[in-house]
């Protein structure tokens, strides 16, 4: 395992895009593992990423209804600040949260984050976007988050990106193996903590 430890950023970042090559690689395994349940979605025709950290990963309904959305408000522009969150970036946030940093007041532990189940989004100007997205089955109920909106209708895919993540340290570190079970317990998590940012040297495997 060589490359950037991801704990490295603990106490020197403040943006998950640190750990962005490594969150695309666990997507790519997700979709390995779930063939067709994320599917990515672009910036343009009035979606803006806003932030460098965006993974722009959804479900296919949520997607559906998101670009039926937009289409809605033709000239008003979408500011998403994050979609789909890996087991390494909710690390992150989580870390920072617990250590006071980043001006982080909540994040969940990995595995329980809404943004790892796929059907996720937080977007800047949601007051914008309140009425639109209700009309195409986002949901915006959850307190103290006024940022966030949910696709209720999707599927909850939480622990798949953990799962995602094991499988690719076990692909590469063949004599420090853990299990494969979807759970954010300490052996995945200091796994995490030491795994590479910039990607491991074998990315997804479908075969």
């Amino acid at each position: 395992i060589e490359g950037t430890p991801v704990e490295t950023f603990e106490t020197s970042a403040c943006s998950t895009d640190t750990v962005l090559a490594l969150s695309i690689q666990i997507a790519d395994e997700v979709n390995c593992l779930m063939p067709g349940q994320l599917v990515t979605f672009e910036e343009g025709g009035g979606i803006v990423f806003a932030g460098s950290a965006v993974l722009p990963y959804l479900g296919e309904d949520a997607k559906t209804d998101l670009l039926a959305a937009v289409a809605a408000m033709p000239g008003v522009d979408l500011e998403i600040t994050s979609g789909f969150r890996t087991v390494v970036q909710q690390y992150l946030l989580r870390r920072w949260f617990e250590l006071g940093r980043c001006g982080i007041t909540a994040a969940a532990e990995p595995g329980r984050s809404n943004h790892e189940t796929g059907r996720a989004l937080d977007v800047s100007n949601y007051s914008t976007w309140i009425g639109t997205f209700a009309d195409h089955g986002w949901d915006h109920t959850v307190p103290g988050d006024p940022v966030h909106f949910d696709h209720l209708a999707s599927p909850d895919i939480r622990g798949a990106d953990i799962l995602a993540f094991q499988r690719l340290w076990n692909r590469n570190a063949p004599d420090d193996q853990i299990d494969e079970d979807g759970d954010f317990g300490p052996a995945t998590a200091e796994r995490v903590a030491r795994a590479p940012a910039e990607g491991f040297g074998i990315g997804g495997n479908c075969q």
